[in-house]
């Protein structure tokens, strides 16, 4: 809703005090879905204004007249985005002495949304809707009140800082309560937040911000753990959050980049990010396989073929010390995929199909293999044919039970090792491993 000009507010005193139920006095107030909009509301009068008092004066009494705590709980959260509305227009119009007094009531109205949400559910309602209103609207404020942080003078950033934790935290409280009625629709939020952090994290990295791009990472992977909290058990879920990983750990690949003209410290926080949503990967990867290990193989063996493409651009810039480090990373995620098979196979699960996956793959992993190794100098060749020999051995190992099975299908006899490859290579990485006395 628009807020209320000067000569309206003066005429809704009024009629407030003799006149019974109109609009908002009823409780519609205009309230929408805030999951729908993608843009803030009209700030109208902002805290500079000295007619401001009117606009509280008007908003208590709508409040007043909203009946219900599910219809106050999503008024609440709409007078929330108001106020960020007017933080950003007294920013603009260069009055930041006035952000505090607009973030101080978005903090209170922010949980009194929360509050009343949390007492509905207490009294047995569904409060689906009011929590994605407020999860989606939060994740919005989170992007505007950094906006604001980086225009406000010294003296102005402690409150808008201290905001901008309220909203985070009130976007995982709504999220958690979403996650028990949708926890579908609080992935699919709980993603696209996530998203906006790592964007966040790669804009600081290339003005070479270390503090911020350190705090959007923090943000990231607190996140991320609620992410693991809101997907539950199942695998359509698993599956989805699987998958948005694997883009989330490339997303991450460009961040150390920037991140690397920083400093080591901010490299480094970079990578042990990456480092825990690999491993955050590997746990929905295994709620995967519960119930369907050929979907767990299929984003296994993607997330393992990024890996390697990685290798491929550092091998072109001719960073050789990242290439080995993208080998290792493909080794190791394709190695998970025995894990995927395990699990599989205690719960008495038939893997042929993963296993023709596995085999079928091994033809891409070597061909890029291949192409790293032609353009890597000869002290990093050895991580390279490492990477092959762990791959034909697979290849090999699922040969020999399609075999037994009479399913070998299109997976060829032999690991298709590229011809390019120097002989005395394609010797090594097809001869069995000498065991060791």
């Amino acid at each position: 809703m628009r807020k209320i000009s000067l000569l309206t507010a003066l005429l809704f005193l009024t009629l407030s005090l003799g006149v019974g139920p109109i609009g908002i006095l009823s409780g519609s107030y205009g309230v929408k879905v805030l999951a729908q909009e993608t843009e803030l509301p009209n700030p109208g009068l902002t805290p500079d204004s000295p007619f401001y008092f009117l606009e509280r004066i008007s908003e208590g009494i709508g409040t007043f007249f909203t009946f219900g705590d599910l219809k106050k709980a999503e008024r609440y959260a709409k007078l929330a985005t108001e106020r960020v509305a007017e933080a950003q227009a007294v920013v603009e119009k260069g009055k930041p002495e006035a952000v505090g007094k607009a973030l101080e009531r978005y903090e209170d109205q922010l949980s009194e949304a929360l509050a009343r949400a949390e007492t509905a559910k207490a009294k047995g309602q569904k409060i689906e809707r009011v929590t994605e209103i407020v999860a989606t609207a939060t994740s919005k404020h989170l992007t505007v009140l950094e906006g604001v942080l980086e225009k406000v003078p010294e003296a102005a950033k402690e409150a808008v800082a201290k905001a901008l934790e309220k909203s985070k935290n009130g976007h995982i409280t709504a999220l958690k309560a979403l996650a028990g009625e949708n926890p579908g629709k609080a992935v699919e939020i709980n993603i696209d937040t996530a998203k906006g952090r790592l964007e966040k994290a790669r804009e600081e990295a290339a003005k070479k911000n270390k503090e911020k791009v350190e705090k959007a990472l923090e943000d990231y992977e607190d996140f991320q753990t609620t992410l693991e909290e809101v997907r539950g058990k199942g695998k359509t879920l698993a599956a989805l959050v699987s998958e948005e990983r694997t883009e989330n750990i490339e997303d991450l690949d460009e961040i150390e980049d920037g991140a690397e003209d920083i400093s080591v410290e901010a490299e480094n926080k970079v990578e042990e990010a990456k480092d825990r949503a690999i491993e955050k990967q590997k746990a929905s990867l295994r709620d995967v396989a519960d119930e369907d290990p050929e979907k767990a193989t299929e984003i296994n063996l993607k997330a393992a073929e990024a890996r390697l493409n990685r290798a491929k651009a550092k091998a072109d810039e001719g960073k050789t010390d990242e290439v080995e480090e993208a080998v290792n990373e493909f080794e190791n995620q394709y190695k998970f995929g025995e894990e995927i098979s395990q699990i599989a196979q205690g719960l008495g699960k038939d893997i042929t199909t993963v296993e023709q996956l596995v085999g079928k793959a091994t033809s891409i992993h070597l061909e890029i293999l291949a192409e790293v190794y032609a353009k890597v100098p000869e002290q990093a060749k050895e991580a390279i044919e490492k990477a092959m020999t762990v791959s034909v051995k697979g290849h090999e190992k699922v040969v020999e039970a399609l075999k037994a099975k009479g399913a070998q299908d299109e997976v060829p006899e032999e690991a298709p090792v590229p011809e390019e490859l120097p002989v005395k290579v394609k010797e090594r990485i097809r001869k069995p491993e000498t065991p060791k006395p």
